[in-house]
């Protein structure tokens, strides 16, 4: 018989009410598996895929930073398992990359449906897996911290005025970038280096990046006016946000990063310690799981 594991973060944003481990064990009962649940606050998420590396399927069922661990448990360990989403974050950047429902009942039923299996890319920074993201600056913080309600109810205002508030209590940093092919210096209020069109809960801050592109893509913004930062937040909107002029674009498959200044840095959603980055991309090296319905 089949193993899957699933990995619970009981501490994710989205509320799971009722649980949803009955409807997860039916759903992948009824494809042959033999389930085991594992539950995780996040910080052991890497250990624990890390032990399950040997089962046919593995479930993560929590925000993106959940994510991140379970993706750099397995790849650490070698682990040829495809990975399926249960969107139980408050932003689920990676899921909306995906292009997969935010419901979690829908995401669950997709569980019972055939399955496309995607060799993703991961981003690797110094000896970190990294799913998706790393984001340095106090201009990203401040859009995370703008709730669902908020969202729904004002939709781009919301960041307006998240952007524009930050604005005053925003220190500009000096950051080092260096790819293969360019070298850039400059003072800064945000700097996005990532492998998924959904940054933020921006689905389309980077139009032309999936996580199976073969790149990184990077964007560092310079410090800006408020009416530059209602165009380029605008732009994230529209998906044109590397058109305006204070906004440099880049892709790459290798970067150094390094700031004058800076003590935290986002890595898939969450907070950590800065440290200088090398930093590439490991091509092709995870399988994902996307229900064929929702396949380009």
């Amino acid at each position: 018989m089949k193993k899957a594991a699933v990995i619970i973060n009981k501490n994710s944003g989205k509320k799971k009410k009722p649980p949803i481990e009955y409807r997860v064990l039916d759903a992948l009962n009824s494809q042959g598996y033999k389930v085991d649940i594992h539950y995780t606050d996040g910080a052991d998420a890497k250990e624990i895929a890390m032990a399950v590396s040997d089962v046919d399927l593995i479930v993560s069922a929590g925000g993106d930073g959940t994510i991140g661990e379970i993706i750099d448990g397995m790849v650490e360990s070698g682990s040829d398992a495809p990975l399926s989403i249960l969107p139980a974050g408050t932003v689920n950047d990676y899921t909306r990359a995906l292009g997969l429902p935010l419901d979690m009942d829908t995401a669950i039923n997709n569980l019972r449906s055939p399955q496309k299996t995607i060799e993703a890319d991961v981003i690797k920074g110094n000896d970190r897996h990294i799913a998706y993201l790393i984001a340095l600056g106090d201009f990203m913080e401040s859009f995370t911290r703008v709730g669902s309600t908020a969202k729904n109810r004002f939709s781009i205002f919301a960041y307006l005025y998240a952007g524009l508030r930050a604005l005053v209590t925003m220190k500009a940093y000096r950051v080092k970038i260096e790819t293969e092919s360019e070298k850039v210096m400059s003072d800064s209020i945000l700097t996005i280096v990532a492998n998924t069109s959904s940054v933020g809960s921006f689905e389309k801050l980077l139009p032309h990046a999936s996580i199976d592109d073969r790149h990184l893509h990077i964007l560092n913004i310079t410090p800006s006016h408020p009416k530059a930062i209602i165009e380029i937040i605008i732009a994230a909107f529209r998906g044109t946000i590397a058109e305006h002029k204070n906004v440099h674009y880049m892709k790459a498959e290798t970067l150094h990063l390094d700031t004058d200044r800076l003590e935290t840095m986002d890595i898939d959603g969450d907070p950590h310690e800065f440290e200088a980055m090398d930093i590439r991309l490991l091509q092709g090296c995870l399988r994902v799981n996307v229900p064929e319905a929702y396949a380009e």
